[in-house]
């Protein structure tokens, strides 16, 4: 073998060497990357667990709640939404109707109570 080819095997073994080493790096590097990966697998997994408990437990506490609601909501759930309209309508049509006699008879006790008090003071009949 001559020089020149001595030394292109050379080169070529050096290349070699070089370009294993390479790849046992980044080998080495892709087994991390997969066990880092792995990890944090198994870390959102135990986040996302943790998450649906959370939401259940809220997702409980929030049925009895709305039960609350619903016993206190006018007439619970005996009622239709078109009664609970019509008494609303009626029980105002009664308000008006007792607020007008409660004003009249205010009204009537005033004049007659200033009646009074005008002709004690007044000396009328």
């Amino acid at each position: 073998m001559t020089e020149q080819e001595d030394s292109g095997l050379h080169e070529l073994s050096y290349e070699l060497g070089r370009n294993s080493k390479g790849l046992e790096d980044l080998n080495k590097l892709f087994e991390q990357h997969c066990k880092d990966d792995d990890r944090r697998h198994e870390e959102n997994m135990a986040i996302l667990k943790a998450n649906t408990d959370a939401i259940a437990a809220q997702s409980k506490a929030l049925e009895k709640f709305a039960k609350r609601v619903e016993m206190m909501s006018p007439g619970g759930s005996v009622l239709s939404r078109k009664q609970v309209a019509v008494l609303a309508v009626v029980g105002t049509g009664v308000m008006v109707v007792v607020g007008w006699i409660i004003e009249a008879a205010v009204k009537w006790a005033a004049a007659w109570v200033l009646g009074t008090i005008l002709k004690v003071k007044l000396g009328g009949p």
